[in-house]
């Protein structure tokens, strides 16, 4: 019995060792010109960011909204493939009309569009290299007449793109999407 307990434990030691080594072994490769166009792009500030899924935080715990969700949809993941949307950063400008799915806070007066919309010039910005990571963390500081936003954006070489928004009057909101340069 002892050699038996003493033998499986070495396998499953050899077995662990194994999928460590594979999963370490399988890191993904970026090439220069990969990080070299991400470090251009941001440097210009004109690129767009199109989402094609979102991640509320707020839909954890609630039960019957997946009837109101786009089709491939449930309460972690929303589908906003074929939901129009974008982030658009020309210049010193920001262009933004993405989807919100969450929960508001603080009542805010009617509209049809419960989007999240802004156009103007940030508050502040922060740009960020991460030279270990490849990527870059962008922080927006916008304000609209009704609301403030923090914006998180993180572009990667392979063009993947993840966007976090915390809101002064809803819920934070993730995304995932893809990112481009803007044709002059």
């Amino acid at each position: 019995n002892a050699f038996t307990i003493n033998y499986l434990m070495m396998k499953y030691k050899i077995i662990i060792i194994l999928l460590l080594t594979v999963s370490l072994g399988c890191k993904s490769t970026v090439t220069t010109t990969e990080i070299n166009n991400l470090k251009e792009t941001v440097l210009n500030n004109n690129f767009e960011v199109t989402l094609t899924s979102a991640t509320p935080i707020a839909f954890a715990n609630v039960t019957g909204i997946q009837n109101l969700l786009p089709p491939g949809s449930n309460n972690a993941n929303i589908n906003l493939i074929n939901i129009s949307n974008y982030f658009i950063v020309k210049n010193d400008s920001i262009k933004v009309d993405i989807p919100y799915y969450g929960e508001q806070q603080i009542a805010m007066a009617f509209k049809s569009d419960n989007g999240i919309v802004f156009e103007g010039i940030p508050e502040k910005t922060k740009n960020t290299y991460i030279d270990k990571k490849n990527k870059y963390i962008i922080n927006y500081w916008l304000k609209n007449k009704n609301e403030t936003f923090r914006v998180t954006l993180t572009l990667f070489p392979n063009k993947n793109s993840s966007l976090s928004i915390n809101s002064s009057h809803r819920t934070t909101i993730n995304y995932n999407g893809y990112w481009k340069p803007l044709k002059n």
